[in-house]
Order: structure tokens, then C-alpha cells, then sequence
């Protein structure tokens, strides 16, 4: 008897998997190379984007967003979403302000530590990541909602905590103002220590994904979390790791936030970047919808977020033109998403 191979639907459906996996992966690479190309050309008279100063201060630039930006990956993967990243940042730089002058509660008296400041911003990014994740897993309520009430109390709790002025710490040390500050060298090597982390946290990320236990479930539970709970799946404790973990990198962006403002803390500062971190990881390849994504899309969907910041300026394009040119790219990304789910 002989065996036909199997064709029509199956290997048509193999091939739009194949398709739709090297535009995830490749479409925004050729994104960055294209709008590179474009602003070199529209400032070729100045001569100035294409030098290996600016492109580092475009390093720089990104350090901040792509620090947000893997938290939020790992909570779009899971199928989720976090409108509070902006809030908790300002709020991170503050506690860590706070905590770097020292201060009085409850007729206890604690003295400043900038170690103990650092110690206290991470922890308390953390702790909003979880309280968002067990208010998701607990009442069940869509998360959109709870973090959209978690932006206006982290927010609200800032200013309180700031009596809505910014908060400067006396003692600064010499390296705070560095960690985002490279010495002006013409070298590819000679960046920003805030970029070596940015890449360090990212490795460690991308290989949470791809090789451990966690990551298998956040796809998991992303693509189908029905699915995932008759798998054996503890669906409600996996959410809660991810908006943990990814409570902790944004404090971490807090903390490169802080060390941005030269040791302020601003209760007024990153409003707005929730937007420009789900913005960036949808033009890496991020899916609204769960279940797809990558660090390394993601970051490039940062990068590419910043190279459009960095050559408007250059390039002398208004900020209204800016944002509709970004606003255009969130949906063209969300439209091609779409198209290549409805063609599996």
C-alpha cells in the first residue's frame, strides 16, 4: 500500500507558519534598516545620524523603554497587558529618593542609604507588578482595567509620598550620573553601563523564554489559557509570576530613570510610557492577543522607536508629525498581526 504525502490545507498551513515566522522575526529588522536609511537620507546634509556618537546616544535612549519593554513582553506573551509601567516608574524613583535623604515614620526614624534607596525602588516595582497580578488572578477582572487603576494609584501614591514636588537626594555619588552617560570617544565599545545591562537583562530573559519551565507555560497560557488549565496548567500562579517578574523590571527602568534624572525623583516623570513600551513591543511582533513574542523583536521595535525620536529631531520633523508617524506604525504593525492570524 502506498503512503501519499499529505498536502492541500496541511502544507499550505505549514507554509503561512513558516511566512508568518520570518516576518516576526525579520519584518522588524527591515522596519529598522528602512527608517535608518530614511533619515540618513533626509539628513545627509548634516551629515550627523550615522555617526557613532549619535547612534550611541540612540543606545542610551533606549535603555529606559527596553527595560520596561521586557516586562511587558513576558506579559503580552502570557496574554496580558499593563497600562500602570509609567506610574510605577515615577513612583520607583521617588520611594528610591526617598530612602537615599532618609526619613521619619511612625516616630522611627531611618536613616539615608542610597544602597538601601536602589534595594527599596526594585522591591517596590515588584510589589506593583504583583498586586496588579493578584487582583487579575483573584476577582478575575480583565487587566486592562486593574492596571488602568493601578496607573492613577501608583501615580496618586507618588505624589503623596513626594508632596508633588520633585525630590532631590543630597549626597550623590560620582557614578549615578554615568550609568547613563558615556565618555565621548569615537568608539562602538565605549557605551553607557546602562546599555550592558539593558543587554544582560535581556540574555537572561530571552533565555527564561526559550529554555525554562516558565516561559513554556507564558506561551502557553497566551495562546490558549482554556487550553493550558486542562494541560494541568496553574494558570492563576503563572500570571502572578509574570506580573511579578515584570514588576521588577520596571523597577529597574525605574531605577535607570532615577539614575537619568542624576539622582530626582519625580512623580511627574515617564508619563506616558506604557504607550511607547506596548508600542515598541507590537512593532517587534509582540500580538495584543498572546502568545507570540520575542525579547529580540522587542528590542528592536525600542530601537526602532528611538531611531524615529532621534532623527525627527535631526531632521527638523514636528512632534505632532512624530506622533502620527508612530501612531501609523502601531497600527500598521496591529493590521499585519491581524492579517497573519486570520491566514493560519
Amino acid at each position: 500500500m502506498t503512503v501519499v504525502p499529505e498536502e492541500g490545507p496541511t502544507a499550505r498551513a505549514r507554509l503561512r507558519g513558516t511566512l508568518g515566522w520570518l516576518w516576526m522575526a525579520v519584518g522588524p529588522f527591515l522596519g529598522l534598516l528602512l527608517i535608518s536609511a530614511l533619515f540618513a537620507w533626509l539628513t545627509r546634509d548634516l551629515g550627523t545620524f550615522l555617526t557613532v556618537l549619535n547612534w550611541r546616544t540612540i543606545a542610551v535612549q533606549t535603555v529606559i523603554v527596553g527595560t520596561a519593554a521586557l516586562g511587558m513582553t513576558v506579559i503580552m506573551i502570557a496574554g496580558g497587558i499593563d497600562l500602570s509601567v509609567g506610574s510605577t516608574v515615577a513612583l520607583v524613583t521617588v520611594v528610591t529618593a526617598r530612602f537615599a535623604n532618609g526619613f521619619s515614620l511612625l516616630g522611627v526614624s531611618v536613616p539615608g542609604s542610597l544602597p538601601l534607596g536602589l534595594i527599596a525602588g526594585l522591591l517596590v516595582g515588584g510589589a506593583c507588578g504583583l498586586l496588579n497580578g493578584a487582583l487579575i488572578t483573584r476577582l478575575g477582572v480583565v487587566p486592562f482595567i486593574i492596571t488602568l487603576g493601578g496607573l492613577k494609584m501608583y501615580r496618586g501614591l507618588a505624589k503623596w509620598l513626594s508632596d508633588s514636588t520633585l525630590v532631590y537626594v543630597a549626597e550623590r555619588p560620582w557614578w549615578l550620573e554615568r550609568v547613563l552617560l558615556a565618555e565621548p570617544k569615537p568608539s562602538w565599545l565605549q557605551v553607557a553601563p546602562g546599555v550592558w545591562m539593558l543587554l544582560g537583562l535581556s540574555l537572561f530573559v530571552a533565555l527564561v523564554l526559550r529554555h525554562g519551565l516558565l516561559g513554556r507555560y507564558m506561551y502557553a497560557v497566551g495562546s490558549n489559557e482554556a487550553t493550558a488549565r486542562l494541560c494541568g496548567i496553574d494558570v492563576g500562579r503563572v500570571k502572578l509570576a509574570v506580573y511579578g517578574l515584570a514588576g521588577l523590571a520596571f523597577g529597574t527602568a525605574g531605577l535607570m530613570q532615577f539614575a537619568y534624572l542624576n539622582g530626582t525623583g519625580d512623580p511627574t516623570t515617564a508619563d506616558g510610557l506604557e504607550l511607547q513600551v506596548i508600542a515598541a513591543v507590537v512593532i517587534g511582533g509582540g500580538s495584543l492577543n498572546g502568545g507570540e513574542g520575542t525579547i529580540l523583536g522587542t528590542l528592536i521595535g525600542c530601537l526602532i522607536m528611538s531611531v524615529l525620536a532621534n532623527g525627527c529631531v535631526l531632521a527638523g520633523v514636528p512632534n505632532a508629525t512624530q506622533d502620527v508617524i508612530i501612531g501609523a506604525i502601531i497600527v500598521g504593525a496591529v493590521a499585519l498581526d491581524r492579517l497573519r492570524r486570520l491566514g493560519k
